[in-house]
């Protein structure tokens, strides 16, 4: 375990009995991926942390590899020093298996848990998405205004901050270590984990041709459903949150226990 950066929202009137909600990107994110989502959920009344993964933003190197379940125990620490368990939990992709993780192994340290577009895939033998992710961190290093722009004009439905950040938190990103950890199994294992959840989890799933969550595992999943898991797909890229972040908030906040309720 090591410990992480971490970027706060509050509601203004915030206490004691304030909820608590945490964050986490996905691969070669930072807490600025969130960077809507957080004030809209502090709007909402919610007392919102985003993460940096070990590996990312201001977080500490990835020393040689990591897994899936390090990266859990990492966020299990930083719950640990809460004082009480969050309320909800929110991962994106690779995110999503480290809650999915953390949610098996600590059950008690949710309330709640929502999965963004989790991967149900593996990408230790893609050695084309794996070159990917190295040709992005060195354009981000090099021609950050460029990437920015290709960013853009692949994700047309991005602000141009989305663009920004996506391209930040790439510079920022631990390549070498985090290449090296997909290549040595990185652990991911959502489809596996989903039918076990004990605790209220909601599973938000891409448009199918864009999504890390491929047909064969969704027709899998459909006959292992756990009852406390609710499975929403939206018409959207893998992150969700940014293609389509109107709809991805009030499918959340309509989803989660109200934080008025939760006072109570």
């Amino acid at each position: 375990m090591v410990k992480l950066a971490i970027h706060e929202w509050r509601p203004r009137d915030a206490d004691a009995a304030t909820p608590h909600c945490l964050l986490v990107h996905g691969v070669t994110g930072w807490w600025r991926t969130w960077w809507r989502v957080g004030p809209a959920l502090a709007a909402a009344g919610w007392r919102v942390a985003a993460v940096d993964q070990r590996g990312h933003g201001n977080s500490p190197r990835i020393d040689g590899t990591i897994t899936v379940r390090d990266l859990a125990a990492d966020l299990a620490s930083i719950i640990d020093g809460i004082g009480r368990p969050v309320d909800l939990l929110v991962g994106h992709s690779l995110g999503g298996a480290v809650v999915a993780e953390l949610a098996i192994a600590w059950p008690d340290l949710a309330g709640r848990v929502v999965l963004e577009d989790p991967p149900a895939i593996s990408r230790g033998t893609d050695e084309q998405w794996l070159a990917r992710q190295q040709v992005e961190i060195a354009a981000a290093l090099s021609d950050p205004d460029g990437e920015a722009r290709r960013t853009l004009a692949r994700n047309p439905s991005w602000l141009e901050e989305d663009a920004r950040q996506d391209v930040e938190g790439k510079a920022l990103a631990d390549g070498a270590g985090i290449v090296a950890s997909f290549r040595a199994g990185i652990g991911t294992r959502v489809l596996e984990l989903l039918p076990r959840l004990t605790m209220p989890a909601l599973l938000l799933l891409a448009d199918e041709v864009r999504s890390v969550f491929p047909r064969q595992a969704r027709y899998q999943l459909a006959g292992t459903l756990a009852p406390t898991l609710k499975q929403i797909t939206i018409d959207a890229g893998h992150t969700i949150h940014r293609d389509r972040f109107d709809d991805y908030m009030a499918t959340i906040l309509g989803w989660a226990v109200a934080p008025a309720t939760a006072r109570g």
